[in-house]
């Protein structure tokens, strides 16, 4: 039944790209990992992927296309990346980027600092240290923030940024929800609070006139081959 379903979304993604997408203008591409070789309980599709994998990933995307932060492009195609969640095993995965000089951001669910499989203190100041590094908040909870109350989504979002402000002596600026769920509330929020820039889920490029508080992103999971991000990064499925 997967397989059939790859094969239709394959052929869609062909008829999209070509009918439509390869029309367009191009523009920023950021992608999201998650966790590199951790059995995670939750995971149902393959967030984690082999450290090994990622570091051919990470070589093919330098080889091959402009990087650039997050937060700071142009309308030409480029290349960015981060990590939610903030799991124990990003520490290798960012011992890559390093090696490969590739900008990230880290966007961290504050309330599991500390935990088993999470990161430390520690692990979160050293990682700001890092050249070309952003640390942002993923929600105290990892809340559905678009399914909650107003109340709840401001305590969720201020607990957050106030912890890692608190970890790291300086501001945190970003963030990107949990889920990819948001509503109007959350987007006021999010400017009350002082963020600058936030990122969603949706699958697009970003360029100059993209909202900064619905910055696109493009789940990478662990099946995923260089062609297959060639796909993802051309737009091949941002139909659905």
């Amino acid at each position: 039944m997967k397989h059939l379903k790859n094969i239709i979304r394959d052929n869609l993604g062909l008829i999209y790209y070509n009918a439509y997408k390869r029309f367009l203008k191009k523009g920023n591409r950021c992608l999201i990992y998650h966790a590199f070789g951790s059995k995670i309980e939750h995971d149902t599709y393959g967030i984690s992927i082999n450290i090994n994998k990622f570091k051919d990933h990470i070589k093919y995307l330098t080889d091959n296309f402009p990087i650039a932060n997050y937060n700071d492009f142009n309308n030409e195609i480029s290349i960015s990346l981060s990590i939610d969640d903030g799991y124990e095993d990003t520490n290798k995965a960012i011992d890559i980027l390093i090696e490969y000089k590739f900008p990230f951001s880290l966007f961290i669910t504050s309330g599991n600092i500390n935990k088993k499989g999470y990161l430390c203190k520690n692990d979160i100041i050293n990682i700001s240290k890092i050249e070309n590094s952003n640390i942002g908040t993923h929600g105290a909870h990892h809340v559905k923030l678009g399914t909650v109350d107003k109340i709840t989504q401001y305590e969720e979002l201020k607990a957050s940024k106030d912890l890692l402000e608190d970890i790291l002596g300086q501001e945190v600026l970003s963030l990107s929800y949990p889920h990819g769920s948001y509503n109007l509330d959350t987007l006021d929020i999010v400017k009350q609070l002082g963020y600058k820039w936030a990122a969603c889920s949706q699958k697009g490029f970003n360029r100059k006139d993209t909202n900064r508080y619905l910055l696109n992103r493009s789940e990478i999971i662990s099946s995923d081959t260089p062609k297959d991000l060639l796909k993802k990064i051309e737009g091949y499925y941002d139909y659905y």
